[in-house]
């Protein structure tokens, strides 16, 4: 009897043991959060793990890039301020990429217009260099969120696969 007992007793850890591995940490749900990341769009410990690891090595690489106020509403605001200073012409519906346009655009003018005199033309180049600052940041932010959706995708469908929807 009592072998019985202990065989039905395993069955029951090995049971408990299986549903406790498709279930989330706490500390893990936590940190999906803190990411951004919806808790449910991932089913096991191993996928949070590794959609974690992907998310921060990301964040780690775009720190180690000296960026001071990578944020939309940032590069926006010192877009607008550049465009002011070499007297691009913007409307309030332009988004970040009109503007870098009306700015180069408008350097290029200067550029023709004051093509002989060398300090007009290294203010320029300054110009120049922070509009190209400006739009790295922001295509480097683009490309970031490129890589967070496309690793989300990837988890959905695999979750998609393994519960066979």
């Amino acid at each position: 009897m009592s072998s019985i007992s202990s065989i039905s007793s395993s069955y029951a850890l090995s049971g408990s043991y299986v549903t406790q591995s498709n279930q989330l940490s706490e500390s893990t749900k936590a940190k999906l959060e803190a990411l951004g990341i919806d808790p449910t769009t991932v089913t096991t410990e191993a996928e949070a793990q590794s959609l974690i690891a992907q998310v921060e090595a990301m964040s780690e690489s775009d720190q180690a890039r000296p960026q001071s106020g990578s944020s939309d509403m940032a590069l926006l605001t010192k877009a607008k301020e550049l465009a002011e200073e070499v007297g691009a012409k913007i409307s309030n519906r332009d988004n970040l990429d009109d503007i870098c346009k009306k700015i180069s655009e408008k350097i290029e003018q200067l550029a023709q217009q004051y093509g002989s005199d060398a300090v007009a033309m290294n203010k320029l180049e300054d110009y120049q260099r922070e509009l190209s600052s400006i739009d790295s940041r922001y295509g480097s932010k683009i490309d970031t969120q490129d890589s967070i959706f496309a690793a989300m995708n990837m988890i959905s469908a695999s979750n998609k696969y393994a519960l066979g929807l």
